[in-house]
């Protein structure tokens, strides 16, 4: 039985490495969806929240966004040269009080019109267990996933109140604010953000802001940009593209598609979620049907993976 599993997962390799998509296409200039808006992304520097920078500007949206890491501010400023749209980078750390008030004074003496915030920027340590996890991790997760991103929430909601500006906030959660992650400190603040959400939803909805959340899977890809390999996530066994989750955070802000969603957390994770021991002993695949003709091996092989992205 282990053999044959064993055999299945090995010609399922093969198969992935044959079919390995490509990195996602960009969408057309110029849809318009986000024509006018200002969004202020934290965190943007590279992998998710550098996606969603791209794809805010590819949909006509100025991006202002922060991250800690100069050097990757003035190259996603760089790449975002060349787009119609205005873009701004700053310096600022989401875990201290002081550079959220910082930004917040500079953004409003600029004469900034924020009208979407998307919260990315994150933080994740090495330990695992109950014994490793030292306060200081624990206090540094709480104020990098949580407490900042409640405080420049207050700050934002009330600059899109002041100004009558009907906005909406996107949090980037993670599916492992319902399942376990073997980090607590970074599964518990994510799990209570995906409650603030649903908190902040009913509390802005008087005030036309949206308020929506994405809980990714896992997000990666290698040297040359294209996802990975991974057996867990039942959909195309392959990582998330970071694009996707991008293109989530354009959908949710666009009042073109989601209008009338608020206090929502979408999860792009491939079906990563409905993973469990029980399907890992009885995986899905697909089954041979002569009268369908659907592609399978007469001993009931995987298909390979899908092309698409």
């Amino acid at each position: 039985m282990r053999l044959t599993r064993l055999l299945r997962y090995g010609v399922s390799f093969l198969r992935y490495i044959r079919y390995r998509p490509a990195p996602p296409a960009p969408l057309p200039a110029g849809s318009g969806l986000l024509a006018g808006r200002t969004a202020l992304i934290t965190g943007a520097g590279r992998n998710i929240g550098r996606a969603i920078a791209l794809e805010m500007a590819r949909h006509g949206a100025n991006v202002l966004f922060t991250d800690i890491d100069a050097p990757a501010i003035a190259a996603l400023e760089a790449e975002l040269a060349d787009t119609p749209v205005r873009v701004r980078g700053f310096r600022s750390d989401i875990s201290r009080p002081q550079d959220i008030e910082a930004l917040c004074a500079r953004l409003e003496s600029d004469g900034e019109r924020v009208d979407i915030l998307v919260h990315n920027a994150a933080a994740q340590f090495a330990t695992t267990t109950f014994k490793d996890h030292g306060m200081r991790e624990w206090r540094a997760a709480l104020e990098t996933n949580l407490i900042g991103p409640v405080h420049l929430s207050k700050r934002i909601a009330r600059h899109m109140m002041r100004h009558r500006l009907a906005g909406c906030i996107v949090f980037i959660s993670s599916i492992h604010q319902w399942t376990v992650r073997r980090h607590a400190h970074y599964s518990a603040s994510k799990a209570a953000v995906g409650m603030y959400i649903k908190e902040l939803a009913l509390d802005l909805a008087p005030y036309d802001i949206r308020v929506n959340g994405i809980a990714p899977g896992w997000v990666a890809t290698g040297a040359d940009a294209r996802v990975l390999r991974h057996r867990y996530t039942p959909l195309y066994h392959q990582s998330i593209h970071p694009t996707h989750i991008g293109r989530a955070v354009v959908m949710l802000a666009s009042d073109h598609y989601s209008r009338c969603t608020t206090g929502t957390v979408l999860t792009v994770d491939g079906g990563l979620s409905l993973y469990n021991h029980v399907v890992d002993g009885n995986p899905p695949r697909v089954q041979r049907d002569p009268q369908e003709g659907d592609w399978a091996t007469d001993d009931g092989e995987e298909a390979p993976p899908s092309r698409g992205t």
